[in-house]
C-alpha cells in the first residue's frame, strides 16, 4: 500500500501558527504520513529542528511587517493587501505545480488563504472565525470574505476546545459558523507532552523571577525585547529573555542578572519555563495554549493595534487566567506586583489527540 502523504503550510504571520503545527505534524508521523512542509525562513528552521525526519519545500510567505506608531497600524496593513492578495495566488499556483510532483493525498493550511486543491483534500486551520476589528462592519466583512475562502475546503480544523469551554471566545465561537465542517481540535500545544502538572521546581537557585517569550512580526518584537531587557536589568531579580529569532544564532546577551536567548528548542524552553515565576509574553493565541499545561501567571503585552491579541488579553483577565497591559504604559516592576495580587484561575485544557484525528480523517475518507 502507498504511504499516505500530507502537505502542511503555516502561515508566516508570527512563529505560532508554526509551533502549533508541530503537535499535528508529529500525530502524523505516528500514523505513517510522508511530510511535506512548506516555508521559508525562521519558520521553516524552527519546524525543520522539531521535524528533522520531514521534506521541506520552500514557499515564499507573506511577509507582513508592522509600524512602530500603533495609528499607523491599521494603513500600513492595507498598503499590504495587495502584496498579501499576491502571495495568496502564487501560493494556490505553487501547490498547483508541486502536488503533481509529489503526488499529496491531504493539504493542511494554517490560515494561507490560497493553500488549497481543487482535486485533493484540503484543510483549512484557523481559531479565527470571528477575527475581532475595531468596527461591527468591518468585522462582518472580514468574517464574510474568510466564510468564502474556507469553502474552498474540506474541512475547517478549529485550534480550540468546543464552547462553551473554549479558550478564544467569540473568535472561534461566533454567532454565525461557516457552511464548511467544522472540527475542534483541541489545544495543540507541542509541550503539553513534556510539561508534569504536578513538577515543583525545588532548585531555589535556579529559580528566576520572570521568562519573557518575545514574538511577532518587527519592529514591534524588537520594542518588547528592548522593553523587557532594560526594565528587566532594573528590577534587580533574574530573568530570561526569549527573542524568538531561530534564525540568529549568534545573537546572545547576558547580564548579571538577565539572560537572553535567540531561540530555544522545546525541551530548553520547558525548562525555563518551569524555573520562572511569572511568563510576560505577547498573549498570542498558540503561547497561551502551550504555556496552559504549566499553570505559571501569565502577564500579556498584547501587540498593539493587533485586535486579536487585545481582545484575548481583556477576555483572558475577565476569566482571571492572565493579566493583561498595554505596551506603551507597561512596567516590569508594576505589572509583577499587580500579578502577584491577582487571583489567577487555571484555564480549561483538553489535549489534542490521535484518535480524534484518525477519526477526522475517516470522515475525510482518508
Amino acid at each position: 500500500m502507498k504511504q499516505k502523504a500530507v502537505c502542511i503550510s503555516p502561515l508566516d504571520w508570527g512563529l505560532g501558527h508554526a509551533t502549533r503545527c508541530i503537535s499535528l505534524i508529529r500525530t502524523f508521523e505516528s500514523l505513517d504520513y510522508k511530510i511535506f512542509i512548506a516555508a521559508e525562513g525562521k519558520h521553516a528552521l524552527l519546524l525543520r529542528e522539531a521535524i528533522p525526519s520531514a521534506t521541506f519545500l520552500s514557499l515564499k510567505g507573506y511577509r507582513i511587517w508592522y509600524t512602530k506608531n500603533n495609528a499607523l497600524f491599521i494603513p500600513a496593513i492595507i498598503l499590504q493587501i495587495p502584496k498579501i492578495v499576491a502571495a495568496i495566488f502564487n501560493e494556490y499556483f505553487w501547490l498547483k505545480r508541486t502536488a503533481k510532483k509529489y503526488q499529496f493525498d491531504l493539504i493542511v493550511s494554517d490560515n494561507r488563504f490560497g493553500f488549497f486543491h481543487k482535486k485533493i483534500k484540503s484543510v483549512f486551520i484557523t481559531h479565527q472565525l470571528e477575527l475581532q476589528t475595531p468596527f461591527a462592519w468591518s468585522t462582518r466583512l472580514n468574517q464574510a470574505i474568510t466564510y468564502a475562502i474556507i469553502k474552498n475546503y474540506a474541512a475547517c480544523w478549529v485550534a480550540d476546545m468546543k464552547p462553551p469551554h473554549n479558550l478564544s471566545g467569540n473568535l472561534a465561537n461566533p454567532k454565525k459558523i461557516p457552511n464548511t465542517p467544522l472540527w475542534y481540535m483541541n489545544c495543540l500545544s507541542r509541550l503539553q507532552e513534556e510539561a508534569d502538572l504536578n513538577l515543583i521546581n525545588e532548585n531555589k537557585e535556579e529559580a528566576t523571577c520572570f521568562l519573557g517569550i518575545v514574538s511577532g512580526p518587527e519592529p514591534q518584537r524588537t520594542l518588547l525585547e528592548n522593553i523587557l531587557w532594560e526594565q528587566g536589568n532594573a528590577l534587580g531579580e533574574t530573568f530570561v529573555i526569549i527573542a524568538g529569532l531561530p534564525d540568529h544564532k549568534s545573537y546572545h546577551k547576558t547580564t548579571a542578572k538577565g539572560t537572553l536567548y535567540h531561540h530555544l528548542n522545546g525541551a530548553a524552553l520547558k525548562n525555563e519555563i518551569e524555573k520562572a515565576a511569572y511568563i510576560i509574553c505577547r498573549g498570542g493565541y498558540t503561547t497561551l495554549m502551550e504555556l496552559i499545561p504549566f499553570q505559571k501567571k501569565l502577564i500579556f503585552i498584547p501587540t498593539p493595534g493587533q485586535t486579536e491579541q487585545a481582545y484575548l488579553g481583556k477576555y483572558w483577565q475577565s476569566k482571571k487566567w492572565a493579566i493583561s497591559f498595554s505596551q506603551s504604559e507597561f512596567n516590569v516592576e508594576t505589572a509583577i506586583e499587580q500579578a502577584s495580587q491577582f487571583e489567577y484561575q487555571t484555564p480549561p485544557f483538553t489535549a489534542f489527540s490521535t484518535t480524534d484525528l484518525v477519526n477526522e480523517l475517516k470522515r475525510l475518507s482518508l
